[in-house]
């Protein structure tokens, strides 16, 4: 997990062992744009094999990527989407070194319109953007104790944006959350997918009820 942040200006990215590569852009809490893409590492440098950005309902293949990492400390690079050169600098995040089973993500996680039951196995159900959902939250590093998770659903009702019939996937993590007024944090699970087709993203991030 890796991100920045300038005033209320913040992103997240997610990279997980295979190369998919995903971030998301909020500015104060807002989703602005999110990222999908496929990395090819070859320490210290990372090469894009393919991307599409979603901006505004709209969304964008790249042309080109590149650029440098170190481990557990940077990630730089830029690549470039409709004609505009897109600059990413990231940090390590500390959730990194969060410590982390199947069975962590387990209970009900919910934010408004959105609420998911998951079970000890990873399996789960309930709604995301008002829509029915089943699926499951596993590690993407099976019996690791690495802090991302890979979330796969499928929609249960034909007129809904998550429509049934269709398999939204992407990585999600445990990250901790301000609570307002207080200097104490929420444990929440901040989650980026889409159709393989990429003709639906969904992101969000759900607090431990």
């Amino acid at each position: 997990m890796w991100t920045s942040q300038s005033g209320i200006d913040k992103t997240t990215a997610f990279v997980d062992p295979q190369g998919n590569i995903s971030y998301l852009n909020t500015v104060g809490g807002f989703g602005m744009s999110e990222f999908f893409g496929v990395i090819a590492p070859s320490a210290p440098n990372w090469t894009l094999t393919s991307g599409v950005a979603f901006i505004g309902g709209f969304y964008y293949p790249t042309t080109s990527g590149s650029g440098t990492f170190v481990n557990k400390q940077t990630f730089t690079g830029s690549y470039v989407e409709n004609g505009t050169t897109v600059n990413l600098s990231w940090n390590y995040d500390a959730a990194n070194a969060l410590a982390v089973t199947q069975s962590s993500v387990a209970g009900t996680w919910a934010q408004t319109g959105s609420s998911l039951t998951i079970a000890n196995d990873g399996t789960l159900s309930g709604t995301l953007s008002g829509c029915p959902v089943s699926g499951t939250l596993l590690l993407a590093t099976p019996s690791s104790s690495k802090n991302l998770y890979t979330l796969s659903v499928t929609g249960t009702t034909a007129s809904c944006t998550l429509k049934s019939g269709a398999t939204y996937s992407g990585n999600a993590a445990i990250t901790f959350l301000p609570i307002t007024g207080s200097t104490l944090y929420a444990r929440t699970i901040l989650f980026m997918i889409r159709t393989a087709a990429n003709t639906t993203v969904a992101y969000g991030q759900l607090t431990k009820q």
